[in-house]
């Protein structure tokens, strides 16, 4: 019972860190037409991927880079790298 008591108290301990470790980037995406680039085909692109990221970052994030690439079939391809914001401390409650 000790020697159990012991190993989770040292595991609990090893697990605090005194740095945040590294926040990862990853990406989202969506499809549109080539030739609808104006403000309200941008908007509804925003608010599709805005959709995406909130099934992920729960706090919010920081956009790191956007990138419109070209696809086949008349097709663009709007990629959005990003970084969920980290947690500050943790709410029981």
């Amino acid at each position: 019972m000790r020697v159990t008591l012991s190993l989770v108290f040292v595991l609990l301990v090893a697990a605090c860190t005194s740095a945040p470790p590294e926040r990862l980037v990853f990406g989202v995406s969506g499809a549109r037409p080539a030739n609808s680039t104006g403000a309200e085909s941008d908007a509804e692109m925003r608010r599709f991927l805005d959709w995406k990221v909130s099934q992920i970052c729960t706090l919010g994030y920081d956009t790191v880079k956007v990138d419109t690439l070209a696809a086949e079939e008349e097709m663009q391809i709007v990629d959005e790298e990003l970084r969920c914001k980290p947690y500050r401390h943790v709410s029981l409650f």
